[in-house]
């Protein structure tokens, strides 16, 4: 299996931490980012596969993330992931849907095999 690049954008670095441990030994190479414009740099110096984007980030949010990581990087998948689930963030997910994104209700916390469980999926998905 060929190694496949996930960026992680959350603005808790135990977040991007979690990824890199629950996903490395299977064979994804986890790169981390703190916030959206950290998130828009690296997609600029690297082909990401998967891109994991939290919904609640200071200043530039989950949604306006994504925007830019598809502007960059269309063929990226974004992944919509959130601590809470209530009726105001299935808007941002119908949002995040229309900015490019993809939702996998990923909502935290989650375990390592529901997270591997969303990237296989997905990149499943990207092959179809």
């Amino acid at each position: 299996m060929a190694t496949k690049n996930v960026l992680v954008v959350d603005d808790e670095a135990i977040i991007g931490i979690g990824f890199d441990r629950a996903l490395t030994e299977y064979g994804y190479q986890v790169d981390s980012a703190l916030s959206g414009a950290e998130a828009l740099e690296a997609v600029k110096k690297k082909k990401y596969d998967l891109v994991f984007i939290d919904k609640m980030m200071p200043v530039m949010d989950g949604i306006e993330t994504c925007r830019g990581v598809k502007k960059v990087s269309p063929d990226s998948i974004c992944i919509f992931m959130t601590g809470l689930f209530n009726k105001e963030n299935i808007l941002k997910e119908m949002a995040f849907i229309e900015a490019g994104g993809r939702t996998y209700y990923l909502y935290k916390p989650f375990s390592s095999s529901e997270l591997l469980d969303v990237a296989q999926k997905a990149l499943g998905e990207k092959k179809k």
